[in-house]
């Protein structure tokens, strides 16, 4: 017999279905959980979270930040999203195989790790851990704490390789990408966590996410979600970074956006090169690199047989041994999007404005007056920002400011790249929207990926330039036309790039530009830097034209790595400065007279011996830049450097106040910017030791 239903019945019916069907799909979106919509408490001191996909790729792509992180004793996570399980067999180059043991080789990893970050933090590789099972709302994972310092933390996720009904192989590209549906895990041979997970996209990016409510990082690091593009020996194009990495970084991103909108406190998230370290100019001075190899071969178990081991898959991972640096990898440290010193400047009246990227977004702080206290920063409108930002200062004392910003589309996997800039309506006054510049790669989608951090100059008609690193590693110009809009992308040539550009205005008022460059007709190898690293150069013919390429390549005897940095003295002479290829020194490069020829090679002076651009400021100059310890370094005319510690964020920026007086800040690990009371350019204003420091907080934003 038919049962009959009232059509007002019938229809509370198909509301609840509709509601659950909704709800089923916030599920899908949100992994086991459902959406959350109201804020909490968010960092409150200073607390690191990398999140990496294999074990090593902390120890190979993010130190020296790793280190210098650990011993400032603040708490540090670092996030392991697959196992690295491989070919499952943990021996060493060139040994005759043995039977595979994925749980095994994955635990031999998984030790590897404890004994690097147990020197890292207490000096002793084989200081002991707690291993402990962290529950989740996806499921029970591995956990361990170092005990004598138990804010140092690794937790494993574990996520496997399976080969597929079709025969192929199902990885975690597969899965960002939805052409696998889920991925199971792999437990480590003597892990507390004795069964398998699996993970849908949805599920892995929530699990990120609550791993990050849960430890409340102040500064996120991950890998590169945009790699660069390469050749293989069949000439054919691609990604050169593993699938693996990009995956992370882009589930990492994800993850940090939702986090960074529930939580109320201020976030800072870094992104590391990978692969492609082997092909740039090595960036780190002989010191760093030593050390940060020998973290690498405590991971390889290179002292094996020299103390007992008891762990059940080896003490180490045998495959890396003491060989790490045969791959070229550890040479660098480069930071996808790269830092600039030029994120600070005075407006028309004087007083000081700075910008930086937190929590997904530009924040703007500036002086109440010239000289005087500093206001909290503002989040200005719109997310998604995630290079460091370049501000221009127009001949009317407007400042615009530039940068690039992620567009997120309907399909999670395709976001738009796009270069944006927001301009003062008005000298001293308030900064209107963002506005759209497009992207160098054009209509060309799968290219956007691949612009570099805008930089520009303003020439003496009071046009401005944008320029960009583009796909093909050249450098593309955005010019300004005589109505303030802007014509078409130009692709200026260059070849082999590297991000970091630099731009300023001669006295004769037209802009030049440089990058440091790898010679492009060097035989290509695979795991080192072609030839002698360089610099490409572009000049303006003159004010109100446009540039033109294809710019000059420039040999230097010395080489250059990137960023650059470049300054104007009073006199009108112009100073290029870079960091020395595998030195600690700090590279400049004058004219001699106002427009006039650049040098063939370089001043060689002593350097800070960390990494970044160094900024200059004053007829000095003074320098200014990242040292070897994390903290900022200052030299007047670079001789005799002095440090101020602390880490802080990407590069300092440093100016002159409208009395002459320099000033410093940074973006501290708290997402604050930290600013030096205005000193003297000269004597013991340069003692970095010296600076009194103040640290300014931002707004909470109610933009949801």
């Amino acid at each position: 017999m038919r049962s009959f239903i009232p059509m007002r019945q019938r229809a509370v019916i198909g509301v609840v279905l509709l509601l659950l069907l909704g709800a089923v799909a916030v599920r899908e979106l949100h992994g086991r959980r459902t959406a959350r919509t109201t804020r909490t408490a968010g960092p409150t001191s200073v607390t690191f979270m990398q999140v990496v996909a294999h074990p090593d790729d902390d120890l190979y792509f993010i130190n020296p930040d790793l280190v210098q992180s650990v011993r400032s004793g603040s708490p540090v996570t670092t996030v392991y999203v697959t196992a690295g399980e491989a070919n499952g067999q943990n021996i060493a180059q060139g040994a005759p195989e043995i039977p595979t043991d994925y749980p095994g080789y994955i635990a031999a990893r998984h030790a590897g790790l404890r004994r690097a970050y147990a020197q890292m933090a207490t000096g002793n590789p084989n200081a002991a851990w707690s291993r402990g099972v962290l529950p989740t709302d996806e499921g029970p994972v591995e956990s361990d704490t170092l005990t004598e310092r138990p804010n140092v933390r690794l937790v494993f996720l574990n996520t496997g390789n399976w080969r597929g009904p079709d025969g192929k192989m199902q990885r975690l590209m597969g899965l960002w990408e939805n052409r696998v549906k889920q991925l199971a895990t792999r437990p480590a041979l003597g892990s507390p966590v004795r069964r398998s997970l699996s993970y849908t996209r949805a599920e892995l990016i929530g699990q990120l996410d609550e791993l990050m409510r849960r430890f409340r990082p102040s500064v996120i690091r991950t890998l590169d979600p945009d790699p660069e593009r390469g050749g293989d020996f069949k000439g054919f194009e691609h990604r050169v970074d593993h699938p693996d990495h990009t995956a992370t970084a882009l589930m990492t991103r994800e993850a940090a956006r939702r986090y960074q909108k529930q939580v109320s406190g201020p976030v800072v998230t870094e992104y590391y090169r990978g692969y492609y370290n082997r092909h740039w100019p090595a960036n780190l001075s002989g010191k760093a690199f030593e050390e940060k190899m020998s973290f690498i071969r405590t991971y390889g178990w290179a002292d094996k047989g020299g103390f007992p081991c008891h762990e059940p898959g080896g003490c180490g991972d045998l495959q890396t041994g003491n060989s790490g640096e045969r791959n070229g990898w550890p040479q660098s440290t480069h930071t996808r999007y790269v830092g600039s010193t030029r994120w600070m400047q005075p407006q028309a009246d004087g007083r000081l404005t700075a910008f930086a990227v937190v929590s997904d977004r530009v924040t703007r702080w500036e002086q109440d007056r010239p000289g005087g206290r500093w206001r909290p920063g503002v989040p200005m409108s719109d997310p998604g920002f995630v290079s460091d930002l370049d501000v221009a200062r127009l001949p009317d004392g407007r400042l615009a400011v530039f940068g690039l910003r992620v567009l997120r589309t309907t399909a999670l996997t395709k976001p738009r790249y796009r270069i944006m800039y927001a301009r003062q309506d008005r000298p001293n006054g308030p900064f209107g929207d963002w506005r759209d510049l497009g992207n160098p790669a054009g209509f060309a989608v799968v290219r956007e990926r691949d612009a570099g951090a805008p930089v520009t100059a303003v020439d003496g008609a009071g046009r401005i330039a944008v320029f960009s690193r583009n796909a093909g590693q050249g450098v593309s110009v955005r010019y300004q036309n005589p109505d303030q809009t802007f014509g078409p992308w130009i692709d200026l040539g260059g070849k082999r790039v590297q991000d970091g550009l630099t731009a300023a205005t001669d006295a004769s008022g037209r802009i030049e530009v440089f990058g440091a460059a790898i010679p492009a007709w060097a035989k290509w190898r695979w795991n080192k830097p072609p030839g002698t690293p360089g610099l490409w150069h572009w000049r303006q013919p003159g004010p109100g034209r446009p540039l033109e390429g294809p710019g000059e390549w420039v040999p230097t005897k010395t080489g250059v790595t990137g960023p650059l940095t470049m300054t104007r003295d009073g006199q009108g002479r112009l100073s290029l400065l870079a960091r020395q290829v595998g030195g600690p020194g700090t590279l400049a490069f004058r004219q001699q007279t106002p427009d006039g020829a650049w040098p063939g090679q370089p001043e060689v002076l002593p350097g800070p011996g960390g990494v970044g651009p160094v900024g200059a400021v004053g007829t000095g100059p003074l320098l200014v830049g990242r040292d070897a310890s994390g903290g900022v370094g200052a030299s007047l005319g670079g001789t005799r450097w002095q440090d101020a510690p602390g880490l802080f964020m990407h590069a300092p920026a440093t100016v002159a106040d409208g009395q002459g007086r320099a000033v410093t800040a940074v973006l501290d690990t708290l997402g604050r910017l930290r600013v030096t009371r205005p000193y003297a350019l000269a004597g013991s204003g340069a003692d970095a030791a010296r600076w009194q420091w103040q640290s300014v907080g931002v707004r909470a934003s109610s933009d949801e």
